[in-house]
C-alpha cells in the first residue's frame, strides 16, 4: 500500500472538524472556551461544524475515488 500526503492531511483534518463538532455541540456544559485552538476568527457554531465537517467528508471522498486514501 502506498502512503500518501494528501490522505495523511485529510486523516488530520477529519480529527480536528469532528473535534470542532464536539466543542461546538458542548459549549458551556464540558468547557468555556469560545474560539476553536486554531482561530479567533472561527468562534464555536453549529452551523460552522457541520458545513466543516460536510467539506471535509466531500474532499475525503474526492480523495477516495482517486485512489489517494483507504478505508480498512
Amino acid at each position: 500500500m502506498e502512503f500518501y500526503t494528501e490522505g495523511l492531511l485529510w486523516y488530520i483534518f477529519l480529527i480536528d472538524a469532528m473535534m470542532y463538532g464536539i466543542m461546538s455541540f458542548t459549549q458551556g456544559r464540558r468547557h468555556t472556551w469560545e474560539h476553536h485552538w486554531l482561530s479567533g476568527y472561527f468562534p464555536l457554531n453549529r452551523f460552522f461544524s457541520f458545513f466543516y465537517l460536510f467539506l471535509v467528508l466531500w474532499t475525503g471522498f474526492t480523495l477516495y475515488r482517486m485512489g489517494l486514501i483507504v478505508f480498512w
